[in-house]
């Protein structure tokens, strides 16, 4: 398997390399200039819904980050829910509008957020996301999801904020309790990076900790550590190399965050993978089932 690896490696670094040079596929005259919003949950605060209930501690905080510059083309933003419903269809609404101090703390009301949705408490299964637009003063709207291409300025998580990744959107999920010991023993990985095309193979579950489980057997023969939050139900993979030297290439790495679905026993997240010479895939996605 490794031989194919390989060989894979140097035809998509190659195919990587030639494309460097192509066109853009739109004009440049037709690119809008946006205003780039941080949105987190506030620390301490709630980060997982539970079923039938609204009562808790929600807040989220919105600035923006010192790379963005200048910004006066900013008019005000608009605080945006995206709802996903138990059936897998997401809208959205806008929570509270013409916000124009920066930053600026938004405690949360569920009730009255579930309202807009024609809803009266969470069910599980379903999940809220908290977003931003941007309404410029030309008034152009730079919306931060639709339903077509999903969240905006993912092209941004490469920011450092107050030692952080710049964050797009805000994540509530109504969750069951997460067990890391689900997660222990067999697991079946689905590889959507551009290696595997959504294959799947088999794997092993440690637990390391609390907050912390070993994937042996990823990639088919390396091991991958994986950072849980259990306060919200996500998870962060640092970059690591699974091997010190792939075809010609140096230190192929894999690297990215993710969510967790404890009513499902899925660990979902979505990265990078590359070498020191450079990335195969940008937009690689794994799923492990317990």
């Amino acid at each position: 398997m490794k031989y194919i690896k390989i060989f894979m490696a140097t035809v998509v670094m190659a195919l990587l390399t030639a494309s460097c040079d192509q066109d853009l596929p739109y004009p440049l005259d037709d690119v809008k200039n946006g205003v780039v919003i941080d949105i987190i949950r506030v620390e301490g605060t709630d980060g997982i819904l539970s079923a039938g209930t609204t009562d808790g501690d929600y807040k989220v905080k919105i600035s923006i980050p010192t790379q963005q510059g200048d910004y006066s083309s900013l008019d005000h933003v608009q605080l945006v829910c995206v709802f996903t419903g138990k059936d897998g269809k997401t809208t959205s609404k806008i929570v509270k509008d013409n916000i124009t101090e920066f930053p600026s703390t938004i405690a949360l009301d569920l009730e009255e957020v579930y309202k807009l949705f024609n809803l009266v408490s969470p069910s599980l299964g379903e999940t809220l996301y908290f977003t931003t637009n941007v309404i410029l003063k030309d008034k152009y709207v730079v919306q931060g999801w639709n339903e077509y291409s999903g969240f905006n300025n993912k092209a941004f998580t490469g920011w450092q904020i107050d030692g952080r990744a710049y964050s797009y959107n805000v994540r509530y999920p109504v969750a069951c309790s997460l067990v890391i010991d689900d997660f222990v023993g067999d697991l079946t990985i689905t590889d959507n990076s551009v290696f595997y095309e959504g294959a799947s193979y088999p794997a092993t579950g440690v637990k390391i900790s609390d907050t912390e489980i070993e994937i042996q057997g990823f990639f088919e023969d390396t091991n991958l550590r994986i950072k849980i939050d259990p306060t919200v139900h996500t998870l962060s993979v640092p970059k690591q190399v699974l091997y010190e030297t792939f075809g010609n290439y140096t230190n192929f790495y894999v690297m990215g965050s993710g969510t967790i679905d404890a009513c499902n026993g899925i660990i979902s997240f979505n990265g990078t993978v590359g070498v020191d010479q450079g990335t195969y895939d940008t937009n690689a996605s794994w799923k492990i089932k317990n």
